[in-house]
C-alpha cells in the first residue's frame, strides 16, 4: 500500500514537471515564433524619434518614418521603459513596420522578444530533462498522465464557447479595435528632454539616484561574491574532470534536511552513496546536490567521480555536463547583477546630464 502511495506521488510530481515544461516551452516557442514572423514579414524603414508619450517614470518613443511609397507616418513603439538612453529627440533608428498596420512598429535592433522567449525555453528544457532523468517511467506515470489529460480536457470543455456563439476572427479583432489604424495623438508627444526638465520629474530622478547609490554597492558586492564562489566551484569541477576517477556507486540512503522559512518548512533530500575506490576501499559520502522531490532513491546505481587523494571529501555523483550547472548558474547570476549595477550607474550619469 505504501509503495502504491509513493509511486502515485512520484508520478504526480513527474507529470506536473512535464506540464510545466510544456507550458514554458509553449510560451517561449510562441514568443520566438512571433518575433521571427515579424522579422521575416515586416517592412524595413528608418525612423526618427520625434518625442515620447508617458510621464516621469515610463516613456514610449514615437517615430516618424517614410514608407517606400512616399507616405509619412507617425507610430508609437510597442514597448515602454524608464530608460532615457536611446530616446533622444531626433535620433534615427531602424524600424520594423507591420504589413497589416503602419502604426505598429518595433525597433529592428531590439531583441527583447527573443530574450524573453529564451528565458521561458531554458527552464522548460530543464524541467523536461529533470522529469525524465529524476523519475523512472512506470505504469503509474501513464495512469497519472491519462488522469491529467482527462482533467485538462474537462476544464477546457467548460470554458469553450459553443460554436453558434463564437465570434469570427474579423469580429473579434473589430471589437478590440485591432483592425483600426488609430493615429498617434501628437498633442501628447513631447521631447524627452522637456519631460525630464520638469520639476516633478527632476525630483523623481533625484530620489531614484539616491536609492541607486545605496543599493548599487550592495548588489556589486553580492555579484563579486558570486563570481568568487562560481570560480571556486568551477576550479573544483575542472580538477575532478581532469584528474578524477570514476567508479560505480549505490545510493544506500536519502538524507532529509529540514529548512524553515517564512511560508513554512520544507525538506531537501541528499543521496548517501557507497562505492569502492580503485584500491578496493569502501567509501561512503553525502552528495552535495539536494532536491525536493528527491532526484535519487535508495538502491539506485550511480556513477561516482572522485579524487584518489581524498575519495570521501572530493566525491560527487557524476552528472555529465550538469556537473557544471552550479558554477555556471552562479556566474550567470553574477553577470545579471553586474548588468543591474551598470544600468544604475548609467541612469545616474544620465540624470546628472539633464
Amino acid at each position: 500500500m505504501f509503495d502504491l502511495f509513493f509511486s502515485s506521488i512520484q508520478a504526480y510530481n513527474q507529470i506536473g514537471m512535464f506540464l510545466g515544461a510544456l507550458i514554458c516551452l509553449g510560451i517561449g516557442g510562441l514568443l520566438l515564433g512571433v518575433t521571427l514572423y515579424r522579422r521575416m514579414h515586416s517592412i524595413r524603414a528608418s525612423g526618427t524619434i520625434i518625442g515620447v508619450i508617458g510621464d516621469k517614470a515610463m516613456f514610449t518613443p514615437v517615430y516618424r518614418y517614410t514608407l517606400p511609397d512616399g507616405q509619412t507616418h507617425e507610430a508609437k513603439s510597442d514597448t515602454s521603459s524608464g530608460w532615457v538612453r536611446g530616446k533622444e529627440t531626433g535620433r534615427t533608428v531602424p524600424l520594423m513596420i507591420s504589413i497589416h498596420n503602419p502604426n505598429e512598429v518595433q525597433e529592428a535592433n531590439s531583441y527583447l522578444g527573443e530574450i524573453i522567449g529564451i528565458v521561458f525555453i531554458v527552464p522548460g528544457l530543464a524541467l523536461g530533462y529533470f522529469a525524465v532523468t529524476a523519475f523512472p517511467v512506470t505504469p503509474m506515470t501513464w495512469v497519472m498522465a491519462a488522469g491529467m489529460v482527462f482533467y485538462c480536457a474537462e476544464r477546457l470543455h467548460r470554458i469553450i464557447i459553443p460554436k453558434g456563439q463564437r465570434l469570427s476572427l474579423e469580429e473579434w479583432r473589430k471589437q478590440r479595435g485591432m483592425d483600426r489604424h488609430i493615429p498617434v495623438d501628437l498633442t501628447q508627444v513631447r521631447p524627452i528632454e522637456e519631460v525630464l526638465s520638469a520639476p516633478d520629474a527632476r525630483q523623481t530622478r533625484l530620489q531614484q539616484q539616491q536609492r541607486n547609490r545605496k543599493i548599487a554597492p550592495v548588489v556589486g558586492i553580492i555579484a563579486v561574491l558570486l563570481v568568487g564562489i562560481g570560480i571556486w566551484q568551477g576550479i573544483k569541477i575542472a580538477r575532478l574532470e581532469s584528474t578524477g576517477l570514476r567508479a560505480e556507486g549505490k545510493v544506500v540512503h536519502m538524507n532529509e534536511v529540514y529548512s524553515s522559512g517564512d511560508h513554512g518548512g520544507h525538506y531537501t533530500y541528499y543521496a548517501i552513496v557507497r562505492y569502492k575506490t580503485a584500491d578496493n576501499v569502501s567509501v561512503k559520502f553525502k552528495d552535495s546536490v539536494g532536491s525536493n522531490p528527491p532526484s535519487h532513491h535508495e538502491g539506485d546505481i550511480v556513477t561516482v567521480l572522485y579524487l584518489a587523494g581524498s575519495p570521501q571529501k572530493d566525491a560527487i555523483i557524476d552528472r555529465g555536463i550538469w556537473n557544471w550547472a552550479a558554477p555556471a548558474a552562479l556566474l550567470l547570476f553574477a553577470v545579471l547583477l553586474g548588468w543591474v549595477v551598470s544600468a544604475m550607474w548609467r541612469t545616474d550619469k544620465e540624470a546628472e546630464k539633464v
